[in-house]
């Protein structure tokens, strides 16, 4: 049970082997979310009936077993809820026997075994049960915990957005398929106005509503094909294949009516708008930094032209992938992030982390250098997204070691992307 991590196999082969002991016409093993248990894995006789159930805990057969920790030997299939009384659901299933499976946070899941023949378990068939039950509850709990970590790897958990590292990735899917196709690519990076001034006057929540609705508007929006992600902090990008000049045009300016629409929605006044770059494969750019460089250069020109600019950015930022150790002040062990911007005036850094605002931090950009090292201290903290850094005024080696940093950071970004994209192309 514990050689795979994939959630779906564990108890794909778990039911194949559990039926040469315990014999039954139906298996139902339904994971806990929150206060409802879900069909992870369904097979037999009317699955296709368990597999349309949502259990509310405490309620029918299974919720029962999973609210009281306590085992049910020849149960009727019919109270689950969802079945009950419902004449469309016809099933010759008179038998059920389930078990809670418990993790080390609690109840996990329930096994559910159904059986066409009434009273059809026995109490060796419960013991046998739950003498597996401990194995089988860590092994389901641990590929829970693999399925939320390689989610929360891709995915940013503000917005629901993919971050920027499946954005990386997912561009280099594309312009390998654009290489194959010869087709075009375009790129659009776009960067609120606007949006500090939600924070310093309404507060981080706020400010984190105005990310959300802006996601989901940008989502809603977009063809159904395109790839929006969050890059980090204010900054979104789309991946529009084929998209005609014209069209994205007119899509940059429906992009700046969204994020004005949310703003007002969110402040009640008109205080957010967006610059928008956009870039095309192959005419500007062939890779992936060249294509995200040249967009983020246009929306950096866009911000600079703009009769009242907001949120002003003193220093161009260098785009950034490249894990490093932020030592807060008094704490004696690091904590690691992933470094996504910088510039000679600050940083942003994706991590789970939760530091308060203005508090100290060394950050070390790389174990083999001792001086691929600098002091900052927190601007904002994005929950369960990352922090945002500032460095502060320093003499002129402090700014020399600063520029050092920013080169050595372009170089190993770019040594991972064509690393990666060599092997996309092997493939």
């Amino acid at each position: 049970m514990g050689a795979s991590l994939s959630l779906g196999e564990t108890l794909s082969v778990f039911s194949v082997k559990l039926k040469r002991l315990v014999p039954y016409d139906a298996i139902a093993i339904y994971v806990r979310r929150n206060n409802e248990l879900l069909p992870e894995h369904v097979s037999g006789d009317n699955f296709r009936l368990f597999a349309s159930l949502r259990i509310p805990l405490g309620q029918g057969l299974s919720g029962w077993v999973a609210q009281n920790k306590k085992p049910i030997i020849n149960g009727n299939p019919s109270v689950e809820p969802g079945y009950l009384n419902d004449p469309t659901k016809f099933s010759t299933l008179r038998s059920a026997m389930a078990i809670p499976l418990e993790g080390v946070d609690g109840v996990v899941a329930v096994l559910t075994l159904y059986h066409a023949d009434k009273d059809a378990f026995t109490s060796d068939h419960l013991r046998m049960l739950l003498a597996i039950s401990s194995k089988m509850a860590l092994a389901i709990e641990n590929a829970l915990k693999y399925q939320q970590a390689e989610s929360s790897a891709t995915t940013d958990y503000l917005t629901g957005l993919p971050n920027a590292r499946s954005l990386f990735l997912q561009l280099d899917r594309e312009l390998a398929r654009c290489k194959r196709d010869n087709s075009s690519l375009t790129v659009m990076v776009s960067d609120m106005d606007g949006f500090k001034q939600i924070n310093d006057r309404f507060g981080h929540l706020e400010g984190n509503r105005v990310l959300r609705l802006f996601s989901h508007a940008l989502k809603e929006t977009c063809r159904e094909y395109d790839y929006v992600a969050r890059m980090g902090g204010d900054e979104f990008v789309v991946i529009a294949p084929g998209l005609t000049p014209d069209a994205a045009l007119k899509k940059a300016e429906s992009l700046r009516e969204l994020v004005k629409q949310v703003g007002k929605e969110v402040c009640n006044e008109d205080i957010l708008s967006l610059s928008v770059g956009r870039s095309v494969y192959p005419d500007d750019g062939l890779d992936a930094e060249e294509l995200l460089a040249e967009a983020d250069r246009r929306m950096y020109v866009e911000k600079q032209n703009q009769p009242s600019r907001k949120n002003r950015r003193l220093y161009p930022r260098l785009k950034g992938r490249l894990t490093i150790e932020l030592h807060p002040e008094g704490e004696k062990v690091p904590i690691l992030g992933n470094l996504t911007n910088i510039s000679l005036g600050g940083c942003y850094v994706e991590t789970s982390a939760l530091l308060p605002p203005d508090s100290k931090l060394k950050l070390v950009f790389s174990m083999d250098d001792g001086k691929m090292q600098a002091e900052a201290r927190v601007l904002r903290t994005d929950p369960g997204c990352g922090i945002a850094m500032k460095f502060p005024e320093g003499s002129r080696d402090d700014r020399a070691n600063l520029q050092q940093i920013l080169e050595f950071v372009d170089r190993t970004t770019k040594v991972y992307d064509n690393y990666y994209l060599s092997k996309m192309l092997k493939h």
